[in-house]
Order: structure tokens, then C-alpha cells, then sequence
């Protein structure tokens, strides 16, 4: 399916926790969840912020920057790879509850991970760490296997996103029809001559613009969605060069 169908992304990138000499080191991959916590800059810069989201773990847990930090250090220096994913639906805003459950539907395969969801950007989405000893082999079962249950996932909890705002729209347009019976009958009361055709033909052209300008952030969504996703995926200001990313969408 082309990528101007693709209703979910599903990303990951690999990186050696080596340096050029061959020393363990854990640089590259506490940088990157510095850039994921605290934005682009030096790390003198990035302290002065407020985190972008809340760090879970795997069993959905929150976990501050600093145990983040600390356990990225840990499993940097115990592992020989660092494993980056990122997850994104269109049209739909996520939790880091939801794009943490997501995950979690993979099963095995990544048994242990810091997951962050942003939502101060254009585009929602989440980052995640995991750590392991080789490259992943994406052609593999295994990992086909965890690609299509994290996909799957977000294709459900799209879905029920979805119907939650489709219901509190519902709402809201039910409380403002009432509001306007209410306004009407007062008038009726004090003998004022009806609205209604009136009062329908606001409401209706309300709903009108309203779609109008759904219609046009979708749009606008769709076409950039891509660009930003590419430039969210790794921290430029790292030295190393990445095994190629896979964007998985549906």
C-alpha cells in the first residue's frame, strides 16, 4: 500500500555501543534519550527544559529522565546494540499509555524498554529504547512476527482513540442542542417570535466549517506527517553512521 494510504508507522534503527577503538560505551544511546526527553541542543540547554513527555517501561510503569538515564547507562555497557523505535498513527492522538500497550502487543521479542510519547510537536508519536547483542534480522519471522502485532495494536487502539472523540464530539453537540431548547422555550415564554430555522441554520454551518477545517489539517497531516517522522528518528549531532531504518506502514 502507498504511503499516502499508511494509517500507522512503525520504525527501527540499530546503532553499536562500541566506540571506533572498540571500547564499551553507552554515549550514543544516553544522547539519544536525551534528545527524546529534552529536545535538540547541548545538555546544558536540555536541562533547563521540561521533559516532553512521560518515560514508561515496559510493564507501563513511569520512570523519571534520571532512572532513564541510568538504566540506558547500565544496558549500554552490558549490550552490544542499541535498538531506537518509533511509533505514529495518522489523524489520531495517542496516549503514552496506548503506543506503550502497542508495543508491549510485539511479546518477546523486546522484553524490556523506556518508551516516550511527544505531544508538543505537529504530529504525535512515541520513541523507545531496548538494548540487545546482534542486529535485528528484519526478514526474519521473529521479528515479521512483532512488526505485525505492534501494528496491529495501534490499528486498535487508533480505532478506539477514534470512537472516544467521536463520542465526546456527540456530546457536545447534543449539550449544545439543548442549550439552544432551552434558549428557545425562555423565548417562547416571554413571547418572542421562534428562531429555530434560525438557530439550525448557525449549527448547521458551524458543523460545516468545522469539517471544512478537519479537512484541511488531515490533509496537511498526510503530506508532512513523513517529513517530520524522518527528522524525529535519530539526533543528527550523533557521530556515527545507522544501519538502514525500516518504515514499516501499512
Amino acid at each position: 500500500m502507498s504511503k499516502s494510504k499508511a494509517t500507522n508507522i512503525v520504525r527501527m534503527d540499530w546503532l553499536s555501543n562500541r566506540t571506533p577503538s572498540g571500547r564499551r560505551s553507552a554515549t550514543k544511546a544516553r544522547k539519544l534519550a536525551q534528545y527524546f526527553a529534552l529536545g535538540r541542543g547541548r545538555e546544558k540547554e536540555q536541562e533547563q527544559r521540561s521533559p516532553r513527555g512521560q518515560w514508561l517501561d515496559q510493564a507501563g510503569r513511569p520512570c523519571s529522565h534520571e532512572e532513564v538515564l541510568q538504566w540506558v547507562r547500565q544496558q549500554g555497557m552490558s549490550h552490544e546494540m542499541t535498538y531506537q523505535f518509533i511509533l505514529s498513527v495518522k489523524d489520531t492522538q495517542l496516549t503514552e499509555e496506548a503506543f506503550n500497550q502497542a508495543m508491549a502487543a510485539g511479546g518477546p521479542l523486546f522484553n524490556e524498554w523506556r518508551l516516550i510519547a511527544h505531544d508538543d510537536s505537529r504530529y504525535p508519536h512515541a520513541h523507545a529504547l531496548a538494548f540487545g547483542n546482534q542486529p535485528v534480522q528484519i526478514k526474519s519471522e521473529a521479528f515479521q512476527s512483532w512488526w505485525r502485532a505492534v501494528r496491529q495494536a495501534l490499528e486498535r487502539e487508533q480505532a478506539s482513540a477514534q470512537e472516544m472523540q467521536q463520542e465526546a464530539a456527540l456530546e457536545q453537540t447534543k449539550a449544545a442542542a439543548l442549550q439552544q431548547g432551552a434558549g428557545l422555550e425562555h423565548e417562547d415564554a416571554a413571547g418572542k417570535p421562534p428562531r429555530s430555522n434560525q438557530v439550525l441554520q448557525e449549527a448547521n454551518h458551524d458543523q460545516q466549517q468545522n469539517a471544512l477545517e478537519q479537512d484541511g489539517a488531515t490533509l496537511g497531516q498526510a503530506a508532512h506527517l513523513g517529513d517530520q517522522l524522518e527528522a524525529e528518528s535519530a539526533e543528527p549531532t550523533l557521530e556515527y553512521t545507522p544501519a538502514p531504518s525500516w518504515g514499516m506502514e501499512l
